[in-house]
């Protein structure tokens, strides 16, 4: 089953390029967008990593074991 992010990827590109830029502090994004510094900063590592579409929703599924 997959679960819906409580945020846009719009929300979380503009998130990400404002820590980057450094335009506002990681605090204060997380504040204004009601997600924690943690989040924010995955969401940063996985810009980092693997560009823009790794902020897209994506389904997960459960592996079978």
């Amino acid at each position: 089953m997959s679960r819906k992010s409580k945020f846009s990827y719009e929300a979380k590109l503009k998130a990400v390029k404002q820590y980057i830029s450094g335009e506002a502090s990681p605090a204060s994004i997380a504040k204004v967008l009601g997600a924690g510094k943690t989040t924010l900063r995955q969401w940063v590592y996985a810009f980092k990593d693997h560009g823009p579409e790794a902020l897209r929703p994506h389904k997960y599924t459960r592996g079978a074991s």
